[in-house]
């Protein structure tokens, strides 16, 4: 899948080793069919000193694609290649993903205008769209409200308005990919107690931009909370910005007036999720005092969690946060035995 905090993370790799004096290239799953590791819009990186950023097989074709990318790096022109892991005999590593995926291996230089303006925008944190046509030929990169910028600099304002995903996609739009690239959800955690430690952790490790609230400052500080984006001591600066529009919301303080207020906030900023810790009463007697009637368009999940047993914090968080990307990727959950595939978007 595609995600702007990888994108992020290719691209320093990229501009590190050219200030190293070293080459490199920007690896990219533009197909996928069955069953692979990674899916359309995983990146990574490869220099010309061996150094590689991120993965897109486990390990099983980075081997290959490093012998490929050297040559890119030589000839400094794009190519896409091809992998059918079900030819288990002419690759002999017993891969268990049996699908076949296609790589785009794009010469990435930062000094040159078009990169480095694209690598400067990934640093805005902000919805980007990049496309790039097959293996070679146009590339532009566009903000949801900016202008686009190509390979020979700005371009007329005639590109296809694009909305904003939810999450990051990749897809294909004639003979261009077209890889949208997104911030991470923001995830607002209502509760700095011991508990909330495991979730906020968890959640910042698959990708959550976490924040902390709670008016404690002696629990609610960087010091305890090494993973959260922000601490937010002061609700009122929820209640003043749009900023928090499409956020999820986790309401585990353990005081019901601190719930009830965390929970007005959440459901008046027109959240994507709402969690509550609890039991399910709780939850009903508190949308009675908020005169809540009617959750219409609002996804309220309470008790919070997927049904996994979990007794201890560390449980806790693991069903939470399971949750959490169930609703971020936008699935059903359940078990994955017995499926043919295991991504069923694609």
């Amino acid at each position: 899948m595609s995600s702007l905090q990888e994108a992020q993370k290719v691209f320093q790799a990229i501009s590190d080793a050219e200030l190293n004096g070293h080459s490199s290239c920007l690896l990219m799953i533009t197909t996928v069919k069955g069953s692979a590791y990674r899916r359309p819009g995983a990146k990574m990186m490869m220099a010309q000193d061996g150094r590689m950023v991120g993965t897109l097989s486990g390990g099983c074709l980075e081997g290959d694609l490093y012998h490929w990318a050297q040559n890119v790096i030589k000839t400094q022109k794009p190519e896409v290649h091809h992998y059918n892991l079900t030819e288990d005999e002419m690759w002999g590593l017993g891969i268990g993903c049996k699908g076949e995926i296609d790589v785009l291996i794009e010469p990435v230089r930062i000094h040159q205008a078009f990169w480095l303006g694209f690598a400067e925008a990934l640093k805005a944190n902000t919805g980007m769209l990049l496309a790039l046509e097959l293996p070679e030929g146009e590339r532009f990169y566009q903000g949801i409200s900016g202008e686009k910028v190509g390979l020979e600099g700005k371009m007329p304002d005639d590109a296809e308005p694009w909305s904003f995903p939810w999450h990051g996609k990749t897809e294909h739009k004639g003979t261009a990919i077209w890889d949208y690239l997104i911030p991470p959800a923001k995830l607002i955690v209502a509760g700095a107690g011991h508990d909330a430690k495991p979730v906020v952790e968890l959640a910042h490790r698959v990708g959550f931009e976490v924040y902390v609230l709670d008016s404690r400052q002696l629990f609610n500080n960087p010091h305890e909370f090494p993973w959260a984006s922000q601490w937010i001591v002061d609700d009122k600066t929820i209640d003043a910005t749009d900023d928090w529009y499409g956020a999820f919301w986790l309401i585990m303080n353990h005081h019901q007036a601190r719930d009830e207020a965390a929970l007005a906030l959440a459901l008046h900023s027109h959240p994507r999720y709402v969690g509550v810790l609890g039991p399910l009463s709780r939850t009903r007697e508190m949308l009675k005092k908020l005169e809540v009637d009617s959750l219409r368009g609002i996804s309220l999940f309470a008790p919070v969690g997927i049904d996994l047993g979990a007794e201890t914090p560390e449980e806790v968080a693991m069903s939470i946060v399971s949750q959490l990307m169930m609703i971020r990727q936008q699935t059903q959950g359940g078990h994955l035995n017995g499926r043919e595939r295991i991504h069923l978007t694609t």
